[in-house]
C-alpha cells in the first residue's frame, strides 16, 4: 500500500504535466471566417502547438477596435481601416480575394443572372421570377444595410448597381448569419454576401453573366485581410501572418471559399 502511494505521489508532483496548445484568437468579420478557419487547419497541422481559434462575428469595426485596444493581438476585417480609425496605428494585411455573390432559396431554381437582370431585381422592375427564367413567383428581396462590406462592393464594382434605388419591398438584414438563415427559410428570396459563407450552405448561389464565383476572371469581390499592431508581429502571430500571406495558404484559401490574390493586390 505504502509504495502504491509512494508512486502516486511522484507521479503527481515530479512527472512534467503536458504543455497545452497555444492559441491565437482572430475576432472580427463575419464575411470570410471560413477561409481563415482553413487556413488554420493547415497551419496547425504544421505547427501542432498552436491552435487558430475564429469566434463568432463582431465586425470589422468591432476587430479593428479590439486590437487598437489591445484585447485581442490579431483582427479580421472585410474593408480597410477608416480614417477615424487610423490613430490606431495598425497594419493592415490583406491575404484573400473574397467573391460576392448573389444567392437564393433552393425554390427558385435558376442558375444564372445576367448582371442587368440583377439590378432589375433589386431596383424593383423585375418582380416575379418568371421574368427570368424562373417560375412563376413574386421575388423576396434580401438586402444589407447601408455601410455593409458586400453592399459597398456592389456600389464600387457591379455595373449599375449604384445607380438604383432598391427597392422598397425589400427586407433588410444586419449580418451575414441571419441573411443566410433568412434566405433558407423563405422561399423564392434573393440575397448577396460572401460566397465563403454560402458555399456549403443549402443555397443556390448564381453566376453573373454566366462568370462563376470560383473562376479567377469573376469580377466581384472584396478583400480580406488582418489587421495587427506591427509591436505584436512577432513570435507565432509573426508566423501565422506569413503563412497566411505565402503561395503555401492557396490551396486552403480555395477550399475556404476565396481566392488566391492578384499580383496587383499585393
Amino acid at each position: 500500500m505504502k509504495i502504491t502511494l509512494l508512486i502516486g505521489v511522484y507521479f503527481l508532483f515530479f512527472l512534467p504535466m503536458s504543455v497545452s496548445a497555444e492559441e491565437i484568437t482572430i475576432v472580427g468579420t463575419g464575411s470570410g471566417p471560413a477561409i481563415l478557419k482553413e487556413i488554420g487547419k493547415v497551419f496547425s497541422r504544421q505547427n501542432p502547438g498552436i491552435k487558430i481559434t475564429v469566434p463568432r462575428s463582431i465586425g470589422s469595426g468591432g476587430g479593428i477596435k479590439a486590437v487598437g485596444k489591445d484585447e485581442y493581438l490579431l483582427a479580421r476585417v472585410a474593408r480597410e481601416i477608416k480614417d477615424n480609425e487610423k490613430h490606431l496605428n495598425l497594419t493592415y494585411t490583406p491575404i484573400a480575394r473574397v467573391p460576392i455573390v448573389f444567392y437564393v432559396n433552393p425554390s427558385v431554381g435558376i442558375k444564372n443572372l445576367s448582371n442587368e437582370q440583377a439590378c432589375g431585381i433589386y431596383s424593383g422592375k423585375i418582380f416575379n421570377w418568371q421574368e427570368v427564367g424562373g417560375h412563376n413567383a413574386r421575388i423576396r428581396v434580401i438586402r444589407r444595410q447601408d455601410g455593409d462590406s458586400s453592399l459597398k462592393i456592389l456600389l464600387q464594382s457591379f455595373p449599375g448597381f449604384k445607380d438604383i434605388t432598391i427597392t422598397q419591398f425589400s427586407k433588410t438584414t444586419y449580418s451575414d448569419p441571419d441573411t443566410i438563415g433568412l434566405t433558407e427559410k423563405t422561399a423564392d428570396a434573393i440575397a448577396f454576401g460572401s460566397y465563403s459563407d454560402v458555399k456549403d450552405r443549402k443555397l443556390l448561389v448564381l453566376n453573373i453573366d454566366n462568370v462563376s464565383p470560383v473562376d479567377s476572371a469573376y469580377p466581384y469581390y472584396g478583400i480580406f485581410a488582418l489587421v495587427y499592431k506591427e509591436k505584436n508581429r512577432t513570435g507565432s502571430i509573426k508566423k501565422f501572418i506569413d503563412f497566411a500571406t505565402s503561395a503555401v495558404a492557396a490551396e486552403a484559401i480555395k477550399k475556404g471559399g476565396g481566392l488566391p490574390l492578384l499580383k496587383s493586390i499585393r
